[in-house]
């Protein structure tokens, strides 16, 4: 278990220990990943799609989600009454709990004041989101339980959030380092869309009109696709149907770009997704959707940093099993994960998409240094795609300690491949989300960072010698 996550069962149980009277708790299960429920519980445009009961509207004034910040909204009812209402958020962390203080009510009636706490947990796809009110007194629940059916108004709620995961487009945002000219071409030209989006696509033409056929295999079924361009702005928008033959619907996918300085922020919209039938055959889900954009959004980031990616590799003299098996069981990381002359001092996995390896290391002045993976995809006992960050002993994400410019996140693939019984790694590694300056930052690193692997490559082949030798 990490520090963040004792933490944050610290605090539940504080939470649990309040006497049933003065608290609700509603929880679900939603067919949607983790980071999907945050974003439509966290972006105030998804938030008023479906926030409150049967039958009411939210016009949000303010929603800055972050500690200290503030969310200013006022719901409307169906029968045109106004219920104001004020948040100040106490505590947030990405993508598994927020905390914040709230008070409101109707216009010229009674108002309300509790404490909220929103648990997202994830359930391999699909996620637990459960929300814990805790009021000052007994009394105080009573009133919002008879006053505003607040217990009811939350099942309603929740059932709105389902329905809008269900249908509601999927829409992925993110900043690439580089110009919109770049970015451009990698989302039209055929020959770059080949390399990190559909190799098998025959043609592609930013022509509205234009039309092209191929099919994909994915887990052994064939999907055959048909793309045609209904909008085309050069440099800022490109827009195409899709239609799979053999199942119903058409959606449109839009692709956005807007200039970030000397980035790119490339915005990507999928809707009308419900019309391919998912809900009753799961490879056409608008979940699989979700997945697919986001992993296709980490290969266009490769991309377009191949000229800076920091590659390094190594092969070990020990089966693959094996290695897999030390680089995601805490037992083994703890024994030789981080840089030459640093000791663990504390080392949590939780192995799963979402989840972490958090640790902390000591320095021989006894200065303590901590880091985090976070698991993006898992694929025994082959791959690892991870983003890796500087960390604090809560799990946040902070800067590296001596250099200001470093990339706050570096995504990290990691491969492992049989060679005649040992076991060939590649581990291939850019920012993401990161400025042009540190990309630079990054690239001029390269050397530094090959001989800081080195000698953990160099612990890790010591380790595997060791753990044969006293197996055989």
């Amino acid at each position: 278990m990490s520090a963040l996550k004792e933490k944050a069962m610290a605090a539940q149980l504080i939470t649990e220990a309040v006497a049933p009277d003065r608290e609700i708790i509603t929880s679900r299960l939603f067919d949607a990943p983790r980071e999907v429920v945050w974003e439509a519980f966290t972006d105030p445009r998804q938030v008023v799609q479906w926030w409150g009961p049967n039958g009411f509207t939210t016009t949000i004034d303010e929603m800055d989600v972050r500690p200290g910040g503030k969310w200013r909204h006022t719901m409307h009812g169906p029968d045109g009454t106004n219920y104001p209402n004020a948040s100040v958020f106490k505590e947030v962390v990405k993508p598994e709990r927020i905390v914040y203080g709230h008070g409101g009510g109707k216009e010229g009636g009674p108002g309300a004041s509790f404490e909220a706490t929103w648990t997202f947990e994830a359930q391999g796809k699909k996620t637990l989101l459960t929300g814990r009110m805790v009021f000052p007194t007994a009394a105080a629940r009573e009133l919002v339980v008879k006053e505003y059916g607040a217990i009811e108004g939350a099942k309603q709620t929740f059932a709105r959030l389902a329905e809008y995961l269900d249908e509601s487009p999927v829409v992925i945002e993110r900043i690439y380092g580089v110009p919109i000219n770049i970015v451009w071409k990698a989302i039209t030209e055929i020959d770059q869309m080949k390399q990190w989006y559909m190799p098998v696509i025959p043609a592609f033409e930013a022509r509205v009109g234009f039309e092209t056929r191929f099919s994909v295999t994915h887990e052994g079924a064939e999907f055959p696709h048909i793309w045609k361009v209904t909008e085309v702005v050069p440099g800022k928008k490109i827009a195409y149907t899709w239609q799979f033959p053999g199942h119903p619907g058409e959606s449109l996918a839009t692709f956005e770009l807007f200039a970030e300085g000397e980035s790119t922020r490339l915005k990507l919209t999928h809707s009308g997704l419900e019309t391919h039938g998912g809900k009753t055959y799961e490879p056409l889900s608008r979940k699989n959707f979700n997945w697919g954009w986001n992993e296709l959004g980490m290969e266009l980031e490769k991309f377009l940093a191949r000229d800076e990616a920091f590659v390094i590799t190594r092969t070990f003299d020990a089966p693959r099993e094996l290695v897999w098996q030390v680089w995601t069981d805490p037992k083994h990381l703890s024994q030789w994960w981080g840089p030459s002359g640093l000791t663990m001092a504390a080392c949590k996995v939780d192995l799963r998409p979402g989840g972490l390896f958090h640790y902390g290391m000591k320095t021989p002045d006894g200065h303590e240094m901590w880091g985090k993976f976070v698991y993006k995809q898992i694929d025994p006992p082959k791959k690892l795609v991870l983003v890796v960050s500087f960390s604090d002993a809560q799990g946040g994400t902070t800067r590296h300690p001596m250099n200001a410019t470093w990339p706050l996140e570096v995504l990290n693939t990691m491969t492992l491949a049989e060679e005649s019984g040992k076991t060939q790694m590649t581990l291939h590694g850019i920012p993401i989300n990161a400025t042009p300056e540190e990309h630079q930052t990054f690239k001029a690193g390269h050397s530094s960072m090959q001989q800081g692997f080195a000698g953990t490559m160099n612990q890790l082949a010591e380790y595997l010698a060791k753990v044969q030798a006293q197996k055989a």
